[in-house]
């Protein structure tokens, strides 16, 4: 397993995501369930994440999710936003 790897997998048992990813930029992404809706993490990291998209459509969540290729990319679509 590589350092990256091992990384996001570290962040993925802290958090509690349903999947945790590393973009060729560095940028470290991930899924999560809240209680109404699903939330894209961007700029994940040991200590929490930087931004968060939620959507109540998951099918739409997980489409955008596959879309993001750095971190400055912004999924749409969602509900609600919230960064650090």
């Amino acid at each position: 397993m590589s350092e990256d790897e091992a990384l996001c997998q570290r962040i993925k048992e802290l958090g509690n995501y349903l999947v945790v990813d590393h973009l060729k930029d560095g940028t470290i992404i991930g899924v999560g369930e809240l209680m109404f809706t699903r939330a894209i993490y961007i700029d994940l990291d040991l200590n929490g994440w930087g931004k968060r998209f939620c959507f109540q459509d998951r099918k739409l969540a997980a489409e955008e999710y596959m879309k993001l290729k750095t971190g400055d990319d912004e999924p749409t679509g969602y509900v609600a936003r919230r960064g650090r």
